[in-house]
């Protein structure tokens, strides 16, 4: 142990708060630029909290050389030790803040709700019988504060004014189908089933054909095969119903993926460059039963992720 590790351990030194979220926040995005607009800091700020922090320790954290930043094994211990001790301290927070009832209103696109989030219901009552969530999907962008809504989650980079955000899941896109279709697929070659399968396409997304061929190489089909609908709901309808290769998106087939009712034929994701994040009012604690629902969309994102390292995904 140096000498300035043996200071720190006698006069009880704690960094601030500010230099903690900094740390946290550049980990969960990767790049100071994206952690700063989360937490509604300018670079420079959070570049001098991370300084400031490896100097006050007398460690280097952070490989900032590396695009994403790494942990480096010293930045590994701490941040693990560090998240967990500003989760505690949301915690309690939430507790101390206290509210009336058990309500909990939570804002999403509906086709995340209902292909992603409602499978996990079960996870959530399971160990909060009192807590009653209030669903209010949509796509419209809710003012959280105005309408009194106390969570979100929305897709996009992170950067919304007056708003925590933090990064839940990626979006990830690659052609499924039923396992029945993605073993012809497979079998024939995508040259082979190019020239007579009917590919649909999700006009919420028009581009999203293009944006997977022109990542991974495989070429575009001709566009008079093409069948396009007007939402996932119906996009992921033609492919279960069995003669359709869809655009499959993360998170939302997950379930299906994992039940076996649709898999990858040649499983190329791709990251589409936005995320789904939990959302909430700037410099407004959380109550605890809201407090008690991003700890739910935390476990359900860490499943899912655990979920992306299946081979067909």
């Amino acid at each position: 142990m140096t000498f300035h590790h043996v200071i720190i351990a006698m006069t009880g030194y704690l960094p601030p708060l500010a230099q903690l979220r900094s740390l946290v926040a550049v980990v969960a995005h990767g790049r100071l630029n994206l952690a700063a607009a989360a937490l509604g800091l300018t670079e420079s700020a959070v570049s001098h909290h991370l300084s400031k922090l490896e100097r006050s320790l007398g460690v280097q954290l952070l490989d900032r050389s590396r695009s994403p930043v790494v942990l480096t094994d010293a930045g590994g211990r701490f941040h693990a030790q560090a998240q967990q001790a500003l989760r505690l301290l949301e915690q309690a927070v939430a507790d101390a803040a206290g509210t009336v009832g058990g309500k909990v209103v939570l804002t999403l696109p509906r086709t995340l709700a209902t292909h992603w989030l409602i499978p996990h219901y079960p996870s959530l009552y399971a160990h909060h019988e009192e807590l009653e969530l209030q669903l209010l999907p949509t796509t419209r962008q809710c003012d959280l504060q105005r309408e009194q809504i106390d969570l979100g989650v929305r897709l996009g980079t992170g950067h919304w004014p007056k708003l925590q955000a933090e990064p839940l899941v990626s979006e990830r896109i690659c052609p499924v189908t039923t396992p029945a279709e993605a073993a012809v697929w497979r079998q024939q070659g995508w040259q082979s089933m190019l020239a007579a399968a009917r590919l649909v396409v999700n006009e919420l997304h028009p581009q999203e054909w293009e944006q997977w061929s022109g990542a991974t190489g495989y070429p575009l089909p001709a566009k008079q095969r093409v069948t396009r609908l007007e939402s996932f709901d119906l996009v992921l309808q033609a492919a279960l119903a069995g003669d359709a290769l869809i655009m499959g998106r993360t998170p939302m087939v997950h379930t299906a993926m994992a039940k076996g009712d649709l898999e990858a034929p040649f499983p190329e994701w791709v990251n589409t460059g936005l995320s789904y994040y939990a959302i909430w009012p700037d410099h407004q604690a959380l109550n605890r039963y809201a407090y008690a629902v991003l700890e739910w969309l935390r476990a359900c994102a860490a499943e899912t992720r655990i979920g992306d390292r299946h081979p067909s995904l």
